[in-house]
């Protein structure tokens, strides 16, 4: 075999290789099913869709048109009950009518999060725990947020969670 040949078959392989590792490392797309997830980093965190069949969205607007913040702080203190997003605009009728979707982090990678989907912090609901997460729910629901924990010794006893939301209303 040539050294030119030798040489182009390097570099395909090195060429395959690069395209591998850049894949493996772009973040996974935003999952069919509502719920909680938790990531291992930030760059674990899918990005949101750009679209979303059956719904449309709008920049900082909620699912009725209205005006609504999409990146926020929420404060989590050891010892307290759920707590959701101010002024989440969730309702009890007509779920159909919007979804909303959230990425978070904890300001301290050693205070763990608990992250749930819900109506509100009395109804029951699933939970997963970590310090970097999503979720994604109806408009009948609302992310909502719970100090979990610590890890590696830390003492705090609040964290802030860091949050970016997108909200989609239904759609012909």
């Amino acid at each position: 075999m040539s050294k030119s040949l030798v040489a182009l078959s390097l570099f395909a392989t090195l060429c395959a290789s690069e395209a591998q590792a850049q894949r493996s490392n772009a973040p996974p797309s935003w999952p069919k099913d509502r719920g909680e997830y938790i990531a291992t980093s930030s760059g674990n965190i899918p990005t949101f869709p750009r679209t979303l069949s059956g719904y449309r969205s709008e920049n900082e607007k909620d699912f009725w048109d209205k005006p609504f913040h999409s990146r926020g702080t929420v404060r989590s203190f050891q010892g307290n009950d759920w707590q959701g997003l101010p002024k989440f605009p969730n309702t009890m009728n007509g779920c159909s009518s919007g979804v909303f979707m959230i990425r978070w982090r904890s300001s301290n990678p050693n205070v763990l999060i608990q992250c749930s989907v819900r109506y509100s912090k009395d109804t029951p609901g699933t939970m997963k725990a970590g310090s970097f997460g999503y979720m994604s729910g109806t408009n009948c629901e609302q992310p909502m947020f719970k100090f979990g924990g610590t890890r590696n010794g830390d003492k705090a006893t609040l964290v802030d969670v860091y949050y970016e939301l997108k909200f989609w209303q239904a759609a012909p």
